[in-house]
């Protein structure tokens, strides 16, 4: 009988280390993907350095971030759809897109891509230069 009870709070000890292996390995996994993001939200950076390549973009009227960040990836102008819609939630242009074409390049960060749909760089090029 001791035996019995011996092998049975072995097994039971080996399954609450497995257990804590398992959520250790899950809380590190998932701490990691939350600090890039944080990092990637505050610290963005564009697809490609330099001049990069200019994409003729097209914000449709009623587009919801969503739809705008699908279309941004699917253009090549953002690499991360997710990525994208927090740094758009978190930054002053939250909300002000408006519908238009709009010339955008893959060396813009989308700080830069969330300004000009916004429509406040044009406002503030007409102001400097009229």
């Amino acid at each position: 009988m001791n035996v019995k009870k011996f092998g049975l709070g072995v097994l039971d000890a080996a399954v609450k280390i497995a257990f804590i292996i398992i959520v250790v390995m899950l809380i590190s996994k998932y701490a990691k993907l939350a600090y890039n993001y944080g990092y990637h939200i505050f610290n963005q950076s564009a697809v490609s350095s330099g001049t990069g390549r200019t994409v003729t973009f097209t914000v449709g009227s009623g587009d919801s971030v969503e739809t705008i960040a699908d279309n941004l990836a699917g253009v090549g102008l953002i690499t991360d759809k997710n990525l994208f819609k927090l740094q758009e939630r978190f930054s002053e242009y939250h909300g002000k897109e408006q519908a238009g074409t709009y010339e955008l390049s893959t060396a813009m960060t989308p700080e830069e891509m969330l300004e000009i749909m916004a429509g406040t760089e044009a406002e503030s090029e007409e102001t400097d230069g009229g």
